[in-house]
């Protein structure tokens, strides 16, 4: 068998991408809809590669290769290609485009489908009069209109590239770099094999590297990991439940590495938390600080000021569970969005019902929207009934939700924002917990904001 190219690059590159489809397979949400775009892009590129394989070595070995066989091989490649094109665009319009209307956004694919059908008729016609290429004398040729054959992918790319430029708002940072990076692979591995290289298949090592760099941008993994972490916490923590048994003569330092061990499990998770949605960075600590200072005017135990603060950090947990575009949509919720926002507090119980030991991760979880009159969710829980502890966090939350930018507003200053949780005494709040609160305020003289970390210790 000749082998004219150099396929070692290929090879890796479809390693490398396989590797990423099993990873996003297991463990990435399936019905995330940018996940799942992400997943088609990966599954062409796949493809793309080895038929590029595949086609090198047939392209090779034309003399001994049925002349259709090569033909069909070659021009499902090219096809192929463009089809990559055109499912980067798919992605990207699912993160660029996702606040148009339903109509835009179908339009738009039509339009590219379109396109996408108009090339494959070319291949087909290629096919009986080689413009592009063909396989007289047993040979591979090309075609006179060649250098067109990778119009339609270069365009798809091109086009989503335009698509990004334009709606780069809707992107993170880290999504911005990495599509920028994607595409500068694309076309700098495209233009070095053609011009530098033309025995190495560089394009599809560019291209896996491109895959390779969107992925680490993709949304947060949902239940499945969120759900093995904590897992995994329980078991940690039933292990060394039985180390401190085993050697008592250790019982200090084994303590204090599973508090450690623990801080740092759920200040990872309020980390995840968070990120969900950029408006709410460092919003699950505030709270979670500002509780524990509400925890010490109150004179809980050292054990009890740390529990409130751990329950704290994770009373939105449930936010996993609901969609980003929602989380980050800037203009106002609908009736539908606004109840599945409402959605996170149960779901939140629900996930932290599993630690049996700290009943109190659940309560405020699932509690901290109920309002002292009774008209708050999930339970509609009034007054007393409402777990204490969640009582608290409810105030901690509200008064950093009020003083923290919002997508459909600017932060509120500290004083209107103390005047709202007097004004809603009795009626959203416990009206004594609210006096406390005001109280560790006052205990500062500049902003409350400005002693998370002393609030924390």
């Amino acid at each position: 068998m000749i082998i004219n190219y150099n396929i070692s690059f290929s090879i890796a590159s479809l390693i490398i991408n396989i590797i990423l489809m099993l990873v996003v397979s297991i463990y990435y949400s399936s019905t995330n809809l940018v996940n799942k775009r992400y997943r088609y892009f990966l599954i062409a590129t796949i493809t793309l590669i080895a038929l590029d394989i595949v086609t090198a070595l047939s392209n090779d070995n034309a003399h001994v290769v049925p002349i259709w066989a090569n033909t069909i091989l070659n021009s499902l490649y090219f096809f192929n290609g463009a089809l990559v094109g055109a499912l980067f665009i798919y992605y990207i319009v699912s993160v660029a485009l996702r606040t148009k209307s339903k109509e835009y956004r179908k339009k738009f694919y039509l339009i590219n489908l379109s396109l996408l059908i108009v090339y494959l008729i070319t291949l087909i016609v290629n096919a009986f009069v080689g413009f592009y290429f063909d396989f007289k004398g047993g040979t591979y040729n090309h075609g006179p209109i060649y250098l067109l054959v990778n119009f339609f992918a270069i365009g798809f790319v091109i086009e989503g590239f335009i698509v990004f430029l334009f709606e780069r708002k809707y992107f993170s940072k880290a999504q911005i770099l990495t599509t920028s990076l994607f595409i500068a692979l694309f076309f700098g591995s495209f233009l070095l094999q053609i011009f530098v290289f033309p025995n190495i298949l560089l394009s599809d090592f560019g291209i896996a590297l491109g895959t390779l760099l969107i992925f680490f941008t993709l949304e947060t993994p949902d239940y499945v990991k969120l759900m093995a972490t904590l897992s995994e916490l329980n078991e940690l923590k039933a292990s060394l439940e039985i180390q401190v048994k085993d050697r008592t003569q250790e019982l200090d330092k084994e303590k204090m590495a599973y508090e450690e061990l623990t801080l740092e499990t759920l200040s990872s998770l309020a980390v995840m938390i968070d990120a969900k949605d950029h408006y709410t960075n460092g919003h699950s600590f505030r709270v979670a600080a500002y509780a524990k200072g509400m925890a010490k005017m109150l004179g809980f135990s050292h054990t009890d000021a740390e529990q409130l603060y751990f329950a704290g950090l994770i009373h939105d947990v449930g936010k996993v569970g609901i969609s980003e575009a929602i989380l980050r949509k800037p203009g106002k919720l609908t009736k539908d969005e606004f109840i599945t926002i409402q959605s996170h507090s149960s779901i939140g119980g629900d996930i932290l019902e599993g630690i049996k030991e700290f009943p109190v991760f659940k309560e405020v979880a699932r509690s901290h929207h109920e309002r002292y009159d009774g008209t708050g969710y999930p339970d509609k829980l009034k007054g007393e009934d409402i777990p204490f502890l969640a009582r608290i966090v409810t105030i901690c939350d509200t008064f950093d939700a009020m003083t923290s930018d919002r997508s459909y507003r600017k932060a509120l200053s500290d004083e209107v924002a103390i005047a709202e949780l007097k004004k809603y005494k009795g009626i959203q709040f416990d009206p004594k917990l609210v006096d406390v609160f005001i109280r560790l305020y006052n205990s500062y003289p500049d902003s409350i904001r400005n002693h998370i970390d002393e609030l924390a210790k």
